[in-house]
């Protein structure tokens, strides 16, 4: 159930829920994307540039590739979509617990994912071993960075390996850095250009908080990328979306910002979540903290939909039930807070 799902089912408008499943920059988009926006609609009779030139060629010089080593499409996870269905995996390989997101879309591929499991014992951190064990026969290798429930990052070390892993190999290694923007990511760029197996996902849904607009680009060699065009070549993307990225690539102090903020939420909602008994927090280095209740509370997640709050659940490989908790604006994340202090006392009471 995503908000609009819910607000409909209560008969209530979306400004009444507060979505906590949602990874988006509390900041929204930056001033200069709503503005290039808002410009970019004085051209809306003419059609949309298919080659979306102009942020093609930031990104190529940006990251020092070829403007074809670039494909675009509605999202990433509209990109993965098309690959998934190119290379139809027996096989597929993901560090879990999965997203609802992703694990929607594999359902509708008819993908039953392999679980590897990121333990909270071992700090969820990537065993590359392990992994590589993992990966015999495996089609397609999914890996987030950092990963959107634990905030797990792939460091460079680990990823020299499981790049020698696959190169050779008719494995498709997919690494998602959808949450990139949020933490200091090592990306393997130049390997996946030079691959024949490699792609790279980035988005604008998250850090740039431009959902709404329905854009991303895969970096890779052209042999993945005709993968993924060998099944439909993405739509050209709208020209307001293009614009809106274009500028927020450009803001260069938008980073900064986010970055000062999500800190300052985070040491808020650390200092609030602390004084509630019970619970243990996890800082995951990305813009989402774990709670962790030290004993089972039951069914939290409609406990919490009964306040109108919308919450991501998912139990680790221990046992333990752990929610993923985004930062948003003050005033959410202390409705949280309080919401989550009432909800455990009264397990306690019970």
């Amino acid at each position: 159930m995503d908000i609009y799902d819910y607000a409909q089912t209560k008969g209530i408008p979306t400004g009444q829920v507060l979505d906590f499943t949602d990874l988006a920059n509390p900041l929204g988009p930056c001033s200069k994307a709503k503005h290039a926006m808002r410009k970019a609609l004085s051209e809306a009779q003419l059609p949309p540039d298919r080659q979306t030139r102009y942020l093609r060629g930031f990104i190529a010089r940006t990251e020092h590739v070829a403007p074809e080593n670039i494909l675009f499409g509605h999202g990433s996870t509209g990109i993965l979509d098309l690959l998934l269905a190119a290379v139809k995996p027996g096989k597929l390989l993901a560090p879990s617990p999965l997203p609802a997101w992703r694990a929607r879309l594999f359902e509708r591929h008819g993908v039953e994912p392999v679980p590897f499991a990121l333990p909270e014992a071992g700090g969820f951190a990537l065993d590359a071993a392990r992994l590589i064990h993992a990966l015999a026969g495996a089609d397609m290798l999914l890996i987030p960075s950092p990963h959107p429930m634990t905030g797990t990052i792939a460091g460079a070390d680990f990823l020299r390996e499981i790049v020698d892993a696959v190169n050779g190999t008719h494995t498709i290694l997919v690494i998602d850095e959808g949450l990139a923007g949020f933490a200091s990511t090592d990306s393997p760029v130049e390997a996946a250009i030079g691959s024949a197996n490699m792609l790279i996902l980035r988005t604008f849904s998250f850090f740039h908080a431009l959902a709404g607009m329905r854009l991303g680009y895969a970096l890779g060699g052209r042999r993945v990328l005709d993968l993924v065009r060998s099944v439909a070549e993405p739509g050209p993307v709208s020209t307001v979306a293009a614009a809106g990225a274009l500028a927020s690539l450009r803001d260069k102090g938008f980073r900064k910002r986010t970055a000062e903020f999500v800190a300052g939420e985070k040491a808020y909602m650390t200092a609030k979540l602390s004084r509630i008994k019970g619970i243990r927090l996890i800082d995951t280095g990305c813009n989402f903290l774990l709670v962790a209740p030290e004993k089972p509370a039951a069914d939290l997640r409609s406990r919490f939909l009964q306040r109108d709050i919308l919450i991501e659940v998912f139990v680790e490989e221990g046992g333990r039930e752990l929610i993923r908790l985004p930062l948003r604006g003050r005033r959410e994340n202390a409705r949280f807070a309080k919401t989550l202090a009432r909800i455990m006392a009264e397990g306690r009471t019970a």
